[in-house]
């Protein structure tokens, strides 16, 4: 009789364990090869916090910012998110300020460089800790430099040689290109804004002033168009929607080289051709620069659970989870002044994306951006990328609207 009532207090008492544990969600978006660092991470947690279990909802890039705005606006979705754009988020009340409690609990954010924390920034105050920077690089296929003759990228190149070699490097089949030059990615361009010694704001974080228009700005943009339209080395983005984005263009050989991210890695590992990486061209006046971007994690503002959620926020963003992150070779670290961390990041050609990450533009980041983008700049843009329209027709028109929003 003892016995039993042992075992009967024993399974309450588990079972009482097991339902006083509180539940977060945790969202972050990416295609299934980037979930592996993530799941290790909420697995890893979940073990050593039983007080604590996190569940995860992964969402295609596509759809996850849909899905998360309209969660946030009903203040509901999930406790901690992977998030970029913090100051449109924290401007609307939705992200969860973080200075107090890094301030109380020592969290070690002096180990993150300075400007890779500034995007992460509103007014002031920290909302989300960052992951990665996400430097660029320029990846080339080997193969395809050898078939065409060409000589592989090297830290002396400036746009000139880019331009020159991916006219050598397309390849036509009658009016129908097989393999492209370069594939660019449209939401990079501040980066050869930078390369040509141009600012898109007079300040990326705090701006009064609209400066894309400018001449280099504008010739910058220019060069962009020009590869497709003019050159026709390099898809146009519309098109891009048909026939593959730049993974899928470059991995499968159908574009030559491609400036992107660590992220890459792990997708063109199993490409069928030799390729390796090169530090981003420079620009005509020898100006080198790469953009701080990246993203990071924060917390809901309307989350039930703040202390838990903080408690595994100092997991996922602190020294545990980059290390993991940093491991699986697909984010540059943000934590770059934690030699764990960096040393973590044994990938290829590492030494050219931490050379890379130390060339750094701050990325337009303001409360209003996201706005400017969408009913201004963007449109504005692609009638240069369709070849509607010049670079400095396009800005010059835009400028004076943009102006009046940053009032």
């Amino acid at each position: 009789m003892k016995t039993a009532s042992l075992v009967i207090l024993s399974s309450l008492l588990l079972s009482t364990s097991a339902s006083a544990a509180t539940n977060l969600v945790f969202s972050f978006w990416g295609d299934p090869a980037e979930a592996p660092p993530f799941l290790e991470i909420v697995k890893n947690f979940n073990a050593s916090h039983p007080d604590i279990q996190v569940t995860y909802q992964q969402t295609p890039w596509s759809g996850y910012w849909t899905k998360l705005d309209a969660q946030l606006a009903a203040k509901a979705g999930p406790d901690v998110m992977f998030i970029t754009n913090v100051p449109t988020y924290a401007s609307r009340g939705q992200l969860l300020q973080l200075d107090s409690l890094i301030s109380k609990d020592k969290f070690p954010i002096n180990q993150f460089n300075p400007e890779f924390l500034a995007i992460h920034k509103y007014k002031g105050g920290l909302y989300s800790i960052p992951r990665d920077n996400d430097t660029m690089v320029l990846y080339y296929n080997k193969d395809a430099f050898d078939e065409a003759k060409v000589p592989y990228p090297t830290d002396a190149w400036k746009w000139a040689d880019l331009r020159s070699a991916a006219l050598k490097l397309t390849k036509r089949d009658g009016s129908r290109v097989s393999r492209y030059g370069v594939v660019l990615e449209n939401n990079k361009w501040p980066t050869f804004v930078y390369q040509n010694g141009g600012k898109v704001f007079d300040d990326p974080l705090n701006p009064t002033k609209f400066m894309l228009n400018d001449a280099k700005g504008t010739a910058a943009i220019q060069f962009i168009a020009d590869l497709i339209n003019k050159d026709k080395v390099a898809p146009a983005f519309q098109e891009m929607a048909q026939i593959g984005d730049s993974t899928q263009l470059f991995s499968s050989g159908q574009a030559a080289m491609v400036m992107t991210n660590a992220a890459r890695l792990t997708t063109f590992k199993s490409a069928p051709f030799k390729w390796a990486v090169a530090p981003l061209p420079a620009g005509p006046t020898g100006v080198r620069a790469n953009t701080v971007g990246g993203a990071g994690f924060g917390i809901n503002a309307n989350t039930q659970h703040k202390a838990e959620a903080w408690t595994f926020l100092q997991y996922l963003a602190g020294a545990q989870g980059q290390t993991i992150f940093a491991k699986g070779g697909g984010a540059v670290p943000a934590m770059n002044l934690n030699k764990t961390v960096t040393g973590a990041f044994n990938v290829p050609f590492e030494n050219v994306f931490l050379a890379e990450s130390n060339r750094q533009g701050v990325y337009p980041n303001f409360a209003k951006y996201v706005q400017i983008s969408n009913t201004l700049l963007n449109p504005a843009l692609d009638t240069v990328w369709n070849g509607e329209s010049t670079a400095q027709a396009a800005l010059s028109k835009i400028a004076p609207d943009v102006d009046q929003l940053l009032k």
